[in-house]
């Protein structure tokens, strides 16, 4: 590979990674505002009825939900930054430790469901070649055409 091969694929890699920032904004900004248009407020969820004002209020400053909406934008941002994803409401832990706490297992099924798919897929695929345009063929095109949207929202409930 020569020099210029690979000074053009270090500009391609730093024009995707510059592309890709101006998405990812959106998609926290969007997330952050999302989560403050949800209908109903989570201290009272929290709390439960029976909760007194000075609790709510409490509570709600412990999470810094009584700062305007633009001081809880900032801090969103550097926690995310800091890699400070914050405290689950419900459960009371670290979001980052929740999510790493999880991630081993959706790591092994992540790893199964490739197994399986390409396991049924190469054979899948080989067959349908080796019969092409005729019945094994149309049938492996028509399953496959009907297990694509079943598969994401249904495989996993399995």
């Amino acid at each position: 590979m020569s020099a210029s091969m690979g000074l053009a694929a270090v500009r391609r890699i730093v024009g995707r990674v510059v592309a890709t920032l101006p998405v990812l904004w959106v998609v926290v900004t969007v997330v952050f505002l999302m989560i403050h248009l949800v209908p109903g407020d989570p201290i009272v969820q929290m709390l439960g009825d029976g909760a007194t004002a000075g609790d709510i209020a409490g509570l709600r400053h412990a999470y810094g939900l009584d700062a305007p909406l633009g001081t809880q934008y900032v801090r969103y941002w550097s926690g995310l930054l800091h890699g400070n994803l914050g405290q689950s409401l419900r459960l009371h832990d670290s979001v980052l430790h929740l999510i790493l706490q999880r991630y081993p297992y959706t790591l092994a099924l992540t790893l199964a469901a490739m197994v399986i798919g390409v396991g049924l897929a190469i054979p899948a695929g080989v067959a349908s070649a080796r019969r092409a345009n005729r019945w094994p063929d149309r049938a492996i095109g028509f399953a496959s055409l009907v297990d694509c949207p079943f598969r994401t929202s249904r495989w996993g409930q399995f």
